[in-house]
């Protein structure tokens, strides 16, 4: 995985005392704040667990290199030479 940007790293600190807060600048309103409100709720260390994996599931780096459009396909061999597939069969 990529480095983190300043971005992130100051939302793992947000994370540590106030997840619901990283984790709506991160997501917006959604489910994924709802989901944390529900485990600060039931506890300080699950919520703050769940507010690092959204700051490091939504990394800003790995969203920059997927629109660059960094991803390709490789070719994929196939039995048949004269037919092209790429990952799939």
């Amino acid at each position: 995985m990529g480095a983190y940007s300043t971005r992130d790293i100051c939302l793992f600190i947000v994370a540590f005392f106030f997840p619901p807060a990283a984790v709506a600048i991160k997501t917006g309103c959604g489910v994924d704040l709802l989901i944390n409100i529900c485990l600060v709720v039931l506890g300080a260390i699950p919520g703050i667990i769940h507010g690092f994996y959204i700051v490091h599931k939504y990394n800003d780096n790995v969203q920059r290199d997927a629109e660059a459009g960094d991803l390709q396909y490789d070719r994929v061999a196939t039995e048949d030479p004269s037919r092209v597939s790429y990952g799939t069969n």
